[in-house]
């Protein structure tokens, strides 16, 4: 029979953290199952291959397996191929722009190509008045939101332009989120990195150390996280930081309502992926941590998984009471931002209809 004793293991073989496959695999199909719900399958495969010939899955499901590795890496190809594509047509219309998460993650990982690859998030520099009306010129219904307006498909590669990387329900937190993220712009713009395919512009290790505990939290507070977030996180952190910037980042963290969250996945990592205490960016929070990995194992890659939600999300009344009741069941861990999110959707409505009129609304 599967257990989560057994993914966590292989989740670490295969990312290398221990020498050996602590706890063999008893039920491969399940295992595969799992890693389809987590979006880690191209991660567990490169464990999966390292195992003796007798610890494998079947030939049946290794052949399934390597055909869905290798689609990730193609996939991998062409998202690379289409965010430089994308960056010079951006320059070209006179926007500078960072490709968030994504593809600068994966230049993180052992083997970049064993990350499951998304969309394409562009933080461009501009006002959000400017990126919605740029994106309008080419799709007039475009949906905007506080921070993303959506670009549609960019040579089949789904496409969200930001003005701002990402925000939170607490608008006093948000506040000073956002102003942390002005005052880092120019220098995520001007980080260059140099894909197999081109340069980009990627998030720098530090501003990333906040940026992707700020994606996490959102996330878990609107729809679910699942590892693959986590499994990013962790080799942010493993980039490494001096004890000044963990001070400093630590600050920022509490200033921007983000404590609780960090506490809970430093906690994660450390029990799943073993991160050493000289990367904990704060002290672990088992408490949270554990509600957390629970979440996680629940709902799976943004919690597309999750069982105990009706996912109505086309239905406006329906998708604003699963909002709510997920506000409640999460409120005693991380109360400021579930409080605050009835408040901040009223502020969005208003927002949208001064700044994205034209769009279709929720």
């Amino acid at each position: 029979m599967y257990t989560e004793q057994q993914f966590f293991s292989l989740l670490r073989f295969s990312l290398d953290v221990t020498s050996e496959l602590e706890e063999p695999v008893t039920d491969w199909e399940a295992m595969y199952d799992v890693a389809t719900k987590q979006s880690l399958r191209g991660v567990l495969f490169c464990g999966v291959e390292r195992l003796p010939k007798d610890q494998q899955p079947s030939d049946e499901l290794m052949v399934k397996w390597f055909v869905k590795n290798d689609k990730i890496r193609k996939a991998n190809e062409r998202v690379n191929a289409n965010a430089v594509a994308l960056t010079e047509a951006l320059r070209k219309k006179g926007f500078r722009s960072c490709v968030l998460k994504g593809q600068g993650n994966a230049l993180l990982y052992p083997r970049p190509f064993m990350r499951t690859s998304g969309d394409i998030d562009a933080w461009l520099q501009c006002t959000p008045a400017e990126a919605i009306a740029f994106v309008r010129k080419y799709m007039p219904t475009a949906r905007a939101e506080y921070h993303h307006v959506d670009f549609g498909m960019f040579n089949k590669t789904d496409v969200e332009a930001h003005y701002r990387p990402s925000f939170m329900n607490n608008l006093v937190n948000n506040g000073r989120l956002q102003r942390y993220f002005r005052e880092q712009a120019e220098a995520q713009f001007a980080h260059e990195v140099t894909l197999p395919q081109g340069t980009i512009s990627v998030p720098t290790a530090a501003f990333n150390r906040i940026y992707q505990m700020a994606h996490i939290s959102n996330h878990l507070i609107h729809e679910g996280i699942g590892l693959r977030q986590l499994v990013d996180y962790y080799y942010v952190l493993r980039q490494g930081f001096s004890p000044e910037e963990q001070a400093a980042d630590a600050v920022t963290l509490k200033r921007c309502g983000l404590m609780p969250m960090a506490g809970a996945v430093v906690y994660v990592l450390r029990q799943l992926l073993r991160l050493e205490e000289r990367y904990w960016i704060v002290a672990p929070d088992e408490r949270r941590g554990r509600f957390l990995l629970n979440e996680i194992m629940a709902g799976g890659n943004f919690g597309k998984y999750d069982e105990r939600v009706a996912h109505s999300r086309h239905h406006t009344f329906a998708a604003n009471m699963e909002r709510l009741r997920r506000d409640w069941r999460l409120m005693g861990l991380f109360p400021s931002e579930c409080l605050n999110e009835p408040i901040f959707r009223v502020y969005h409505y208003f927002w949208r209809r001064k700044y994205a009129p034209r769009g279709k609304r929720d």
